[in-house]
């Protein structure tokens, strides 16, 4: 055993983070928020001038054809109905709604859906709801909703889902619902 060799444990490189490296990681993150504030204010001024006048708009690929109001949609008679309400933080419960069809809308829009891929919902808080065209399409299947139980849907600083909320009538769970309604972007992908 003369020749073993004394293996040694590698040397533990350390590394040194400078205060001069601190502050500049610091102030590009600093940086890096005060522009995507600034480019974001016109979003949040609109988002909230929707939700003040209880409106929410559409677009297709991206461009705002129509902003749409609690008016526009008591206009074209919205229908009753019941389903169930079930959360993943409550039991399920029948409540009763009234909502106008989202097909019967874009018609009376003159919004022509036959090549669209997708129908997306957004809402307030960030949340968005993807829906195919053959949903879309599929009579007493989603309706934008006003009511709940005979009351107006409430905005969310009410308390409220409000004041639109998208819903797939007879769907098993309401995950892919929509509540505070903002914009329904329909999306061609050609």
């Amino acid at each position: 055993m003369a020749n073993a060799r004394v293996l040694k444990p590698p040397k533990r490189t350390t590394m040194k983070i400078t205060n001069k490296a601190v502050y500049l990681i610091l102030g590009l993150l600093l940086a890096a928020t005060l522009i995507l504030t600034f480019l974001n204010r016109g979003d949040t001024e609109l988002k909230r001038a929707l939700l003040e006048n209880r409106q929410f708009q559409v677009r297709v690929e991206g461009q705002a054809v129509a902003t749409v109001g609690l008016q526009d949609l008591l206009d074209l008679k919205p229908q009753e109905f019941t389903t169930t309400l079930s959360t993943s933080i409550t039991k399920p419960r029948e409540v009763k709604l009234q909502g106008v069809q989202l097909r019967d809308l874009l018609a009376s829009l003159e919004i022509d859906i036959t090549d669209a891929r997708y129908i997306i919902f957004s809402g307030l808080d960030g949340y968005d709801s993807p829906l195919t065209r053959a949903e879309v399409e599929k009579e007493q299947s989603i309706y934008i909703c006003l009511a709940m139980d005979d009351e107006i849907l409430k905005p969310p600083n009410e308390g409220g889902w409000g004041p639109f909320m998208m819903v797939i009538r007879g769907s098993r769970f309401a995950q892919r619902w929509c509540k505070y309604v903002e914009a329904v972007d329909i999306l061609f992908f050609h």
